[in-house]
């Protein structure tokens, strides 16, 4: 069975430096948008991981303590 692996994709994410039209400015624009895109689903994950009851953290092979620590860490940790 082939494994699979989900990313969400942002229209912003797309943007090349090397498209027509594209001024000097739009990369770093761009580069800061997909950084706090990532900061803000990473804050949305953690506090999910918070309400997931330890049955379902089982199930997913991950411990409570795991789930705790993963979801202390601030928005901006990897």
């Amino acid at each position: 069975m082939a494994n699979v692996t989900m990313h969400k994709g942002y229209a912003l994410g797309e943007l090349r430096i090397n498209k027509p039209g594209m001024t000097f400015l739009m990369t770093p624009v761009t580069f800061i948008a997909s950084v706090l895109l990532a900061w803000q689903e990473r804050l949305n994950e953690r506090a999910a991981l918070r309400e997931i009851d330890s049955h379902l953290l089982r199930d997913m092979g991950i411990s409570a303590e795991e789930a705790q620590k993963e979801a202390a860490k601030p928005f901006w940790s990897i």
